[in-house]
């Protein structure tokens, strides 16, 4: 059974905007202004203004598979403190800890790309670059048998800056995201390589 980390908002593009619909239109614009696809529109000789859409398009749907939850999950695996109090209860079955966090962060770069084809052919490439850092505070982790069990308290808030061929098109800054907090995470998230199979 797989468990899941649901926040709110849950994906990379609801921090730009939280209409989904008006994200690809950001981009469209930010794409045409900031001229992004001129010299691929040389290359690729198709309408520019179709061409924008589609690359805005594409981009908002990448957008959409970078998971909030995933990344928070990924960097607190990291955590020399939740792993430390991971193994401890790998160590001693049926203990538990609780791990008070504090202020942290958690800085997350991820690099997509769209492919651009004409008549099914690769053409070119079209380069993302997302950055996210998630501020985190006042959050305690309860972790048994080497998983995450429960989250207390605690705030959240991202900053995000999304580029295209190294030209930045969008970004926000101290978005509100809301944890699933003082609510048991089922058999809990594994911290450990070692956790990962239910006792």
């Amino acid at each position: 059974m797989t468990v899941t980390f649901t926040t709110y908002p849950s994906t990379a593009d609801l921090l730009l905007n939280a209409e989904p619909r008006q994200v690809a239109d950001e981009l469209a614009r930010a794409v045409d202004t900031r001229r992004v696809v001129e010299e691929l529109t040389r290359q690729v000789q198709a309408p520019p203004g179709e061409l924008v859409r589609k690359a805005a398009e594409a981009s908002g749907e990448l957008l959409q598979g970078i998971d909030l939850g995933s990344v928070l999950l990924n960097g607190w695996s990291k955590y020399r403190a939740l792993r430390a109090a991971a193994r401890r209860t790998l160590d001693h079955p049926g203990t538990g800890q609780v791990v008070p966090l504090l202020e942290h962060e958690i800085v997350s770069h991820h690099e997509p790309w769209v492919e651009v084809q004409v008549n099914g052919q690769p053409v070119a490439r079209l380069a993302l670059g997302v950055d996210l850092k998630l501020k985190l505070a006042l959050v305690q982790a309860s972790i048994r048998a080497g998983r995450l069990m429960r989250l207390t308290a605690g705030t959240c808030t991202a900053t995000i800056s999304c580029s295209m061929q190294g030209i930045e098109l969008a970004s926000r800054d101290l978005v509100e995201v809301h944890l699933p907090l003082n609510q048991d995470l089922g058999e809990g998230i594994p911290l450990l390589q070692a956790a990962r199979s239910p006792h």
